[in-house]
């Protein structure tokens, strides 16, 4: 029984691992593409552009979008991420929403990791 117990914790461990933080190719459902890094853990992940902008993906339009903090979750706000780097290109949309830092980013992670998931 003992070994069972020690078996099945070193499995769950196994599962915990970080993001591969490496910089990957992301595809947009109409086929354009960017580099992002993967960032998080089991509690929380997100990716991350080279500008620093922070991005969840939507399963319900398979597209990459801006994140905001919502009640304490990461989640995607419904405004599609587009690989511009001059300032005049932002869209209206974007210049809604308030950039994510890192520093909530941190504070995020600390408050999800003590919930318990159903």
């Amino acid at each position: 029984m003992r070994y069972v117990i020690i078996i099945l914790l070193s499995f769950t461990t196994l599962f915990c691992a970080p993001a591969y933080n490496a910089p990957r190719v992301f595809k947009q459902a109409d086929g354009t593409e960017f580099t992002a890094r993967p960032n998080g853990n089991h509690h929380l992940n997100w990716i991350e552009d080279q500008n620093g902008e922070i991005l969840k993906y939507n399963a319900k339009n398979g597209n990459f979008e801006y994140a905001i903090i919502d009640k304490n979750d990461l989640k995607a706000s419904g405004v599609r991420y587009k690989k511009n780097t001059a300032k005049k290109s932002i869209s209206k949309e974007k210049r809604k929403i308030k950039k994510i830092e890192k520093k909530q980013l941190k504070e995020l992670m600390k408050k999800r990791k003590g919930v318990r998931f159903k």
